[in-house]
Order: C-alpha cells, then structure tokens, then sequence
C-alpha cells in the first residue's frame, strides 16, 4: 500500500460550504434586504437579555458583524446575527454590517 501522507488534501472552506467564495469579507447591507433562511430554528425573544442587547447597539452600534449568503434574488439569508440583527431593527438601525 502506498503511503499518502505527502500528498496535500483540499479542504472545503467556511466560504464555499456557505456560497460566499470571492465575495467581499465585509460590507454594508440594507436590513431590508436580509431575511431569515427557510425554516431557522432560531427564536429572538425580547428578554431582559435582548433589552441588554438593544442597549448595547444603541450606545455602541453592532460590534461584531453578522453572516449573510446570497440568495441569488436582491435579498439575503441571515445565517447567524439573528439577535443583532432584531436589535438593530428596534434600534432603527437601516444599513448592517455583514462579514
């Protein structure tokens, strides 16, 4: 048996699994153009948690960017940021940062 262990194996990356190959690592988004993805699993509550958050996004603005994909019409699927992304709806916050 042949030993493999010179050979170099392609790994797929974050970007190709989510569809983002060679798009920009960070940019402005209207809110209004992101969507939730069919079916997510993710429920926002408006807690004592998402008061904190809203604070925080009042003050600071959203500090970490959220993901995003494509979803080859106008518009694009929230992958993960949904809290940031109620938070900053609340706020009235019209563009977002996604990375």
């Amino acid at each position: 048996m042949k030993n493999r262990s010179g050979e170099k194996i392609k790994l797929t990356s974050i970007d190709e699994l989510l569809g983002v190959v060679n798009e920009e690592s960070a940019m402005e988004i209207e809110i209004s153009r992101i969507h939730a993805f069919k079916n997510h699993p993710f429920k926002v509550l408006d807690d004592e948690k998402m008061a904190d958050l809203v604070e925080s996004v009042k003050v600071n603005g959203v500090l970490t960017p959220v993901l995003l994909r494509f979803d080859g019409e106008d518009g694009y699927e929230m992958i993960s940021g949904h809290r940031r992304m109620h938070a900053a709806t609340i706020v009235g916050l019209e563009l977002f940062l996604q990375s």
